[in-house]
């Protein structure tokens, strides 16, 4: 049967996640952990999750979150994860979960059911042909997953296509063209430094320019409260921004995104911003760096330019509801 989750599945979700989890591609967790970044997350409902249950044995879970706070959020529901164990690993039992989940959706309002990186639920996986390195978040489905396909013959459509990219830092070194390209923006009047209060005006209408409610959240606030902040400038005033600077505890190097306001772009800053990243990430100690970007975007040349390599692919999923 499909069942609402209770508080007494933890222990039986946390072994589902060491088996089927990590196949799909998930990072391993002890209970601490996924507590911390599922079970007990702010925006965990049982409403929103269910189990697959056989004489009382549980061989699946899913979870989504809505919340008219998210971006979208008055339409939109939020898929998390699907995990099904190898005895039920098939079509008929993805559809059952997903059609629970959508229901629940449902009854609260929600018109779309969706598979993005909006979804404040973060789940780390494992970079293939790394040691263990990981990315701190899926931005859809694994295109080389039966889910994928089993979602599509669910009614879902990919509505765009990412690819996870990674970068050994230990091989990362800052280009001699840049340094060129840096004195010859110098002498254009822009410049990259790290972000200075007081100093350095206009970062929270630079973020406001850009129409990311993330952004909007994060890099002000980084900004304000001292964090390591890359910003592009014209002058003293703030064009663009990358960072906040830091390495993760797994030893990845932190990366919220990189943009430049539009009224600043066509002048090399986005360019600029990356590879100053880059070198500061392997300067505080993070010993890579992953992202991932759309297949269409043209920024991908940059990234590989700087050594990154492509990784996986994932799908945005999206559902009439």
């Amino acid at each position: 049967m499909i069942r609402n989750y209770k508080t007494e599945d933890a222990p039986f979700i946390l072994d589902l996640w060491n088996s089927a989890g990590t196949v799909f591609g998930y990072a391993p967790q002890d209970r601490a952990g996924l507590d911390s970044l599922l079970l007990e997350h702010p925006y965990f409902s049982p409403f929103h999750s269910f189990v697959l249950e056989t004489d009382g044995m549980i061989h699946g879970f899913i979870n989504g979150v809505t919340g008219d706070d998210l971006a979208w959020g008055a339409v939109r529901g939020y898929l998390s994860c699907l995990l099904l164990d190898e005895s039920a690993d098939n079509d008929v039992n993805t559809h059952l979960l997903l059609s629970a989940l959508e229901d629940s959706f449902r009854e609260k309002g929600k018109a779309l059911s969706v598979v993005t990186f909006f979804n404040p639920i973060r789940l780390p996986w494992i970079i293939p042909g790394t040691d263990g390195h990981q990315h701190n978040n899926m931005p859809g489905i694994p295109v080389d997953t039966p889910l994928y396909r089993r979602m599509m013959s669910a009614g879902y459509k990919s509505a765009a296509e990412e690819m996870a990219m990674y970068l050994d830092l230990k091989n990362f070194v800052y280009p001699v063209e840049m340094t060129e390209k840096e004195a010859q923006m110098a002498a254009e009047g822009y410049t990259v430094d790290w972000y200075r209060e007081g100093v350095h005006q206009g970062v929270d209408e630079m973020v406001a320019s850009l129409g990311n409610s993330m952004w909007s959240a994060e890099i002000p606030q980084a900004a304000h409260s001292g964090m390591k902040l890359l910003v592009g400038l014209e002058g003293n005033t703030v064009a663009g921004f990358t960072g906040p600077v830091y390495p993760e505890p797994t030893g990845r190097g932190y990366f919220a995104g990189i943009a430049v306001s539009p009224a600043y772009q066509k002048h090399g800053l986005g360019k600029l911003l990356f590879y100053k990243l880059c070198q500061a990430e392997k300067e505080c100690g993070a010993e890579y760096m992953s992202l991932f970007t759309g297949t269409d975007n043209h920024a991908q040349n940059i990234y590989k330019k700087a050594g990154f390599l492509e990784k996986r692919h994932f799908g945005v999923m999206t559902k009439e509801l």
